[in-house]
């Protein structure tokens, strides 16, 4: 190591800062001493041990040296006893490692990652470690990390998505059935959400498995949940796996008339028309024998469907021809002064349609309603938007949700595509981003409607949309991040002055 004077100044007391200023000038000048013992000196052990390895992933380092740096890392990584800013540290520090020769050092500081990851409290934490070390741990070590994503419970779906499409990477059909076999212990719900992934993962791959995990799924769809189920519907992406699953979910009640309804409308975008006509008609003949709103709500879906087909004439016939709600929703925004703008809440949110997608719409219910806003649910795993803002006005608490009848008769809220959104559908697209590409542009600039993407949950919006979307607008003046529910109020706000 090179023992040459340091040049950058480490009287701050700025952790963060001074982490960069040691891995920069190890980069710069490279390694001596000094640097060393400057990262040791760090308060904060997560940046310590964020300096210490970046360090070590110089080729100047013997690798001895670097196995006696591996136990010092991972102590100083274990000084931060808050679970989030853990599971951040696994995520900076494999990434770190994955720039450190093959050797010993390597492996065991991955192997230390693993043990971390497992120590982790189930929740969110351990879903954010894993979905940052699966792709960075050797292939032998996936079906651990599949295990620990299996134990953490009441979210083993999100975290076992990440470390399932690391294991489908590898197009190792071994360690894939290895897999399957402990899959199918799990819960059903659990089990079909993981297999429906699976089986998307596998097609994309290439891959081929006998049985599919499509046909290992259908005998558990009978003790799923419903939305579990009509996902995996929505997935299907072919007319015999429609055939498939239309055969499996066939019955007289509620939810199998609504599986009908839902897998018509894939088989019509499958190209398989005559199929789409057969579920709708099956669904038409058996509505009626249940409760008058909930037929007429399937009804309106049934009269949706064969539109699409291109029968205006047998959609009016289902179609219902009165409906109080609408009457005593439309007054509702007599009261308000509308401005054309749109909120665009995207689905950054992984699964199927739970507590934080129908927090985000009741929460917006009331926003869109008080200042005369639009809604768009962009990118939202569902296709009924009428169930959707039912099942709000049922599970959600909010005020707000109350107006959700009123905007949804007057179509003031839409499910939408990303593509659909970003053709200016529904007005000007613009990216609300705490890191503005080029700078946040000023909204007063623009005529006409405008749409304001604003991403559901912690990650904001997702870089392809933000890549396509060149307009984007920074809210606080200082690039600070907020939590969807104060952004949502004061972007309306905004909207709401122009």
């Amino acid at each position: 190591m090179k023992n040459h004077e340091m040049v950058i100044e480490m009287g701050e007391q700025h952790d963060p800062s001074a982490c960069r200023r040691i891995l920069r000038e190890a980069r710069d000048e490279g390694l001596s001493r000094i640097l060393f013992d400057l990262a040791q000196d760090l308060q904060d052990g997560v940046y310590r041990a964020e300096a210490l390895c970046g360090l070590c992933a110089s080729d100047e380092m013997e690798e001895e040296d670097r196995v006696e740096w591996v136990q010092i890392i991972v102590e100083s990584m274990l000084e931060e006893d808050r679970a989030w800013r853990l599971a951040e540290s696994i995520g900076i520090i494999a990434k770190s490692t994955g720039k450190w020769p093959g050797g010993r050092a390597r492996k065991e500081l991955m192997e230390h990652l693993i043990a971390i990851t497992g120590g982790l409290p189930t929740g969110d934490a351990r879903v954010d470690a894993l979905k940052s070390i699966s792709s960075k741990v050797p292939e032998q070590r996936l079906p651990e990390l599949f295990l620990l994503a299996v134990e953490n419970y009441g979210m083993e779906a999100k975290a076992i998505r990440p470390v399932m499409k690391s294991i489908v990477a590898t197009k190792n059909l071994d360690m894939i059935s290895e897999i399957i076999a402990s899959v199918t212990e799990a819960t059903p719900d659990i089990a079909v959400k993981i297999l429906d992934n699976l089986h998307r993962l596998v097609i994309e791959a290439n891959l081929t498995l006998d049985p599919t995990a499509l046909e290992l799924a259908l005998p558990l769809l009978d003790s799923a949940e419903f939305e579990t189920v009509r996902i995996l519907c929505i997935h299907a992406s072919t007319p015999a796996e429609v055939r498939m699953l239309s055969e499996t979910l066939d019955g007289e009640n509620e939810d199998a008339i609504r599986y009908a309804v839902t897998l018509a409308g894939i088989a019509d975008r499958t190209g398989d028309a005559e199929l789409a006509r057969d579920l709708l008609e099956k669904a038409a003949s058996l509505v009626d024998s249940l409760d008058e709103r909930t037929a007429g709500r399937i009804k309106r879906n049934l009269a949706k469907g064969f539109v699409r087909l291109g029968d205006q004439e047998r959609a009016d016939e289902l179609a219902p021809l009165h409906d109080p709600e609408v009457e005593i929703a439309q007054s509702d925004d007599d009261k308000v002064e509308m401005r054309g703008h749109t909120m665009g809440l995207v689905g950054t949110y992984e699964g199927a349609v739970a507590t934080p997608h129908l927090r985000a719409l009741a929460r917006a219910a009331g926003i869109a309603w008080g200042f005369g806003l639009n809604i768009a649910l962009i990118d939202w795993p569902t296709e009924n938007l009428d169930e959707l803002c039912e099942r709000a006005q049922k599970e959600s608490g909010t005020a707000g949700v109350n107006h959700l009848p009123a905007l949804l008769a007057s179509k003031r809220i839409q499910l939408l595509s990303v593509d659909e959104a970003l053709s200016g559908r529904v007005g000007h697209p613009i990216a609300t981003t705490h890191q503005p590409v080029g700078g946040s542009v000023d909204l007063t600039a623009f005529d006409g409607s405008l749409c304001m993407f604003i991403g559901l949950g912690r990650q904001g919006l997702p870089k392809s949309l933000l890549d396509n979307c060149p307009d984007q607008f920074e809210l606080t003046g200082i690039g600070a991040s907020l939590e969807t529910a104060v952004a949502m109020g004061a972007i309306a706000q905004r909207l709401a002055d122009l």
